[in-house]
């Protein structure tokens, strides 16, 4: 649909004004320009002057927008994945069977781009230690993930246990590991695809709700939530 942006381009949130629409829109051009010259000639051959080039700016419209290509680097593995999200609402069937379709098409499109992801894991661009906003940023797909565990955990299918946003740091957590593996290409070369899927398994024996589960906070009704590290399961006696 005109308008939106297409897998693996760098999605933006829609303005509200047609001057900012305007905006927005250059600044999408400027990014999806610069990431198409990555995947065509590499991330160290691509200048900013064939960027400009391609989409037709001067090199201070560029750098009004972004100060550096790691700059587009850095913003692609923010929110690159953000076009996949909206369709495991559209999905039907449970909220596993629809996270588990998201995956799978998240694999798809790294396997599509593996050397562009390989250029941002070795390049620094993204590295939440050094930027510790990135784990907070509104626009992460972390933020969607989060309400998809909040809504799961609504409807029965995930744990009351942990908060909505601990579990999507757990699977984030493990999704990252897969993708090391992926790319190290080890301990194997199987493809990605498969290793998610095992990856999303063992997720979901975490996730599942269990005899006992207490609801985070519950014990205790207006008392803060635990830290990240309080067990929650019931004791049995």
């Amino acid at each position: 649909m005109k308008g939106e942006a297409q897998p693996g381009s760098v999605p933006l949130e829609r303005p509200v004004g047609l001057r900012e629409r305007k905006k927005a829109d250059l600044r999408r051009r400027i990014a999806d320009a610069a990431i198409g010259l990555f995947r065509e000639r590499g991330y160290e051959r691509t200048t900013i002057d064939e960027i400009v080039r391609r989409v037709d700016v001067s090199q201070p419209t560029f750098y009004k927008y972004f100060p550096s290509k790691d700059a587009i680097l850095r913003e692609y593995a923010l929110s690159g994945f953000a076009s996949l999200f909206a369709d495991p609402a559209t999905v039907s069937g449970t909220i596993e069977a629809r996270m588990r379709h998201y995956l799978q098409r998240v694999a798809q499109q790294m396997t599509e781009d593996r050397e562009l992801w390989y250029v941002i894991a070795v390049s620094n661009a993204y590295n939440p230690i050094r930027d510790p906003e990135l784990l907070s940023s509104s626009a992460a797909g972390t933020r969607v993930l989060e309400a998809v565990m909040a809504e799961g955990q609504r409807l029965g299918e995930f744990t009351p246990a942990y908060s909505a946003e601990r579990l999507a740091s757990l699977l984030e957590g493990v999704m990252f590991r897969v993708c090391l593996e992926w790319g190290a290409r080890f301990p194997d070369t199987r493809p990605l695809a498969e290793g998610v899927d095992e990856g999303f398994d063992l997720f979901m024996r975490a996730a599942r709700p269990a005899p006992g589960d207490l609801v985070v906070g519950a014990a205790s009704p207006g008392a803060r939530s635990p830290g990240p590290r309080t067990p929650r399961r019931a004791r049995r006696r």
